[in-house]
This record gives structure tokens, sequence and C-alpha cells, in this order.
């Protein structure tokens, strides 16, 4: 994907940057060695670590905007950046960090691609390379150690959000590749990296810039001009009576004291104040806000409609555990949203059924997804405030993939792979359920990862394997597709390499996937 591209769509859904803020890095010593250190030494590799809402996207909007500045006025210089993303199969793995890396590289310098050549000679050895951690590796490697490279400045964002395996790996390497024992003060290349992440293993003996607790401060002050901002914007867009000096100063001052030092949940806050439309209304409101991400994530919870919580809780297990981001049309199948009112369109129901659960769901790019990684975090945790309603949104993994495996399950017993084989790229809608085309490629996955003593599962599978017919479209459908690319890229073939199914992969193969 376009790494500006995807900077773009954060700004856009995260906000623009507060005047001010995030300007103090430049000023971090360690971020000043890194940056004008001559490659020698322990330079080349910065970690900038925090934890969850505590703007470090947003510092990593900042960093690659500033070294795209700073990269522009240096001879030979030139900037390379990654944002991964949990949510998104094009941002999640190691493999889709090196495959952007090197595209990005090898784009900046072209007399560089002799490093991945040799790796693309047939098709077949594209699509291995392309799915293969350890020869994007290699390329890289080669890449980022060739005298014609320069100084590249490299920015790779929430690398926790990778999964575990591959992440693991990557970090691994990455600290031997860059580590002061493997520098040569005589080359002429310099390849610098900053990871910007939560805690990472693998990480800590590298020169790191702490946003908690070393430089709170820091934190706490790009914090204080965020809520200025925000407040400024508060009284300038409801126009309430009264909102004067004195009371923007305490709205502000009681936000700061209860951000406990994140920026998502001064978000949050002013979010819920912007729906106020008296002074009292406010000041009432700040005083119901409760400190703290968990506590604000529990109060979300609660505000959803008892009548509507069934189907709430349903769609946040669906996005929380989806392979990959659902489209609308998708997500109302899969929590069963209907429309009895002919003028109220399954879209439009579909669109109000998410706004029931915002803050915590947001559509972007008419995908749905989860606001921020912490609040995934928050759904999965098991001391999830038990009891009462919240037993209908606590997301537990095990039995959130049972239930996926069993819609999709359901979903493709009932179409009409029963009857004949289909193709995905003729179909429509209309004629077949929206929710198809990720059922007939994903329901083993879901099953495969609920992993309980439960007789739903395999009652459903014995149905599905009984039905003949159905078994062979199955099979055709995924073998006339064994080399097509999802939305994502990813082949069959990928997908089983990353979830580690070694039948699976054993199979595609054998049948001609490659």
């Amino acid at each position: 994907t376009d790494p500006h591209v995807d900077r773009e769509s954060l700004t856009s859904a995260k906000g623009s940057r507060a005047a001010g803020t995030c300007e103090w890095i430049t000023r971090n010593a360690s971020y000043r060695a890194w940056l004008h250190g001559d490659g020698d030494g322990d330079t080349r590799l910065l970690w900038i670590s925090g934890g969850p809402g505590k703007g470090k996207t947003m510092l990593s909007v900042f960093l690659t905007e500033e070294l795209e500045r700073y990269a522009a006025g240096t001879a030979n210089a030139e900037l390379v950046f990654f944002f991964c993303s949990q949510q998104d199969e094009k941002h999640n793995t190691a493999v889709a960090v090196l495959r952007a890396l090197v595209h990005q590289i090898i784009t900046k310098r072209p007399q560089l691609v002799k490093h991945a050549l040799p790796f693309f000679e047939t098709p077949e050895k594209t699509q291995q390379t392309l799915s293969s951690l350890e020869a994007l590796w290699i390329i890289f490697s080669k890449l980022v150690q060739d005298a014609e490279l320069g100084t590249m400045f490299c920015v790779l964002d929430g690398l926790d959000e990778c999964e575990e395996s591959g992440r693991a790996t990557l970090v691994s390497k990455i600290t031997t590749l860059l580590a002061p024992a493997t520098s040569s003060p005589s080359a002429k290349t310099t390849f610098k990296l900053a990871i910007v992440s939560r805690d990472l293993p693998g990480l800590h003996g590298c020169a790191r810039v702490k946003l908690d607790p070393d430089n709170n401060a820091e934190v706490s002050s790009d914090i204080e001009r965020f809520i200025t901002v925000r407040v400024d914007e508060l009284s300038r867009t409801q126009g309430i009576d009264g909102f004067d000096d004195e009371f923007r100063a305490s709205v502000q001052k009681a936000l700061l004291e209860r951000a406990e030092g994140t920026f998502l949940w001064v978000g949050f806050a002013v979010r819920e104040l912007l729906q106020k439309q008296t002074c009292t209304e406010i000041w009432q409101a700040l005083a119901e806000l409760p400190s703290g991400l968990p506590a604000i994530y529990s109060r979300m919870l609660l505000r959803i409609p008892k009548k509507h919580r069934e189907v709430s809780g349903a769609m946040l297990r669906w996005v929380t555990m989806a392979i990959r981001p659902l489209q609308l049309p998708e997500l109302a199948v899969a929590v069963g949203i209907k429309c009895s009112d002919p003028r109220i369109s399954l879209d439009r129901a579909t669109r109000d059924a998410i706004k029931r659960c915002k803050p915590f769901l947001e559509i972007q790019n008419e995908e749905v997804q989860l606001v921020h990684q912490s609040a995934r975090d928050y759904l999965l945790q098991n001391d999830l405030d038990k009891g009462g309603p919240f037993d209908l949104f606590r997301v537990r993994s095990e039995e959130a993939h049972l239930e996926l495996a069993l819609v999709c399950l359901d979903c493709v017993t009932n179409s009409s792979l029963k009857y004949k084989s289909l193709d995905l790229d003729e179909w429509s809608y209309s004629q077949e359920s929206a929710l198809l085309a990720y059922a007939v490629s994903h329901w083993p996955w879901h099953a495969k990862n609920s992993f309980l003593p439960d007789a739903d599962v395999p009652c459903a599978l014995r149905q599905f394997f009984e039905t003949k017919h159905l078994v062979r479209h199955w099979w055709a459908f995924l073998l006339k597709r064994i080399n097509k690319k999802d939305d994502y890229g990813n082949t069959g073939l990928h997908l089983a390499t990353r979830q580690g199914n070694e039948t699976v992969v054993r199979l595609l193969v054998d049948r001609g996937a490659d």
C-alpha cells in the first residue's frame, strides 16, 4: 500500500495534530543521537515506546513529516515508513512490513533492484518470495547494507500490532542486523530505523525513548496543548452562552486531571461534551466522566440501550475476531440485521446499529473497524466487569471463534454451493449472501481456533461434509481460485502459511498453488 495514503487516512481518522505537540521529540538527546549519528555504535536503531493512548501513532505521523523535510535538505538521504494495524491484513504481519519497506527502498533507489531480481525470475518464485519472510528478509538486508543506499531513515509504527510469531522473528533479525557489533564505520551506507510501539520483547537492549514514565512531562504538555485546541473547538462550534475564559479554563483543568496521560481519553471525553448545549450540561457531564480508558470503555457499553445490546455485542465480537475488516453488507448478514420497514434500507439499518456502538466502532472506507487497539484489548480482557450487561459484550476468544465458525458454516451450507460451483468474481450480493466470500474462505480458521469441547462444531461439520455435492463444489470453488488474491493481496497459500497450517499448505501446493 502507499504509505502516504495510509498516513493521510490515519490523520483523517484521528484528526490533525494539535499545533506544538510532538515537537519535543526533536530536542530529545536519544533521538538527536539517532538522527545525527554516523551509523556507528548504537545509533542505527531507536525504540520509542509508550502505553495505550499515549499518542504514539500521531508522534509517528509527525516523525515521518519531520524526517521528510530533513531528508529533502540532506544530501543522498531518503525516508521510508510503514504503519502497522492489527485490524488490517495488509498491515499486521512481518511479511507485510518487509514487502512494503523493500518496495519503498527500491522505489527510492532503483539501482538496488539487482538484489531483488533473482527472487522474481518466474511467477512461481515471485509468489514464493512475496509470501516468505525469509526471502524478503534476505532482499531487505542486502538493500540496507549496499553502499549505494546512502542515508535511509525508516519509521515503523505499531510493530506490536503485528502477529506474534512473525513479529518476534523480525525483531530478532532487526536487532542482529543493526547491532553495534555489525556497524561498519567505513561503510557509505547508513540505515536508521525508529520503531514506535508498546513494550516489545527483544528491543530492551537498544537506544530507547520512553513516553512513560521518562517523558511524562513532555507527554503531559502535549496533552495540555491538545486539550486547549479541543476545548477551543468546543467553545467555537457550540456557541454556548456563558462559555467564557474562566469556564474554559475550568473545563481544561478538569480534562487534564482526568486524562491520566492519554490522548485517547481526551478525545472520547470531548466527543461527549460536543453533544451538550449548556455550560451546566457540560459541567455535569465532566463530573460523571470516569478517569482512565477501561472505565470510559465500560461507560460506553452501559450506554447502549438494552434492546440493542445483543446485536451490539455480536457486532463487537465479529469486528474483534474477524480475520480481516468486514464490509457493511457482510457485517449485516453476520449479526442478522434485518429490515421490516421498507422505508429503512439494510445499509441504513446497519449504519444505525454501528452508530449505537460508537465510538467503539467506526466506518473507514466502507469497512467496520475498532476505534483503537486498546478497545480490542479491553473487550478481550479476562477480568472485564463480570455479570449484568457486560456478559453480552465480553469477547471470549475461543467462544467467539466458535460463533463465527458456526455462522460461516451455516452460510456456506445454505448457499448455492449445494447445487453448483460458484465464481465470486461473477456473482452479485443479490444472488448470494454478502457473507459468503468471507465464510467460504475463513470458516476453517475460526473452527480451528475455537478449541472447545462443544458438540455444535462437530455437528455442523458433519452436516457440511455429509452433503457431498456441497463439499465437492466448495473444493471446486477453492481450487478454481487457488492462486487468486483477495483484496489484501493474499492467496490461500499465503493465509495457510501465515496461520501455520502445514496440512493445508501441503494440500494447496499439491493442487498447484504457487
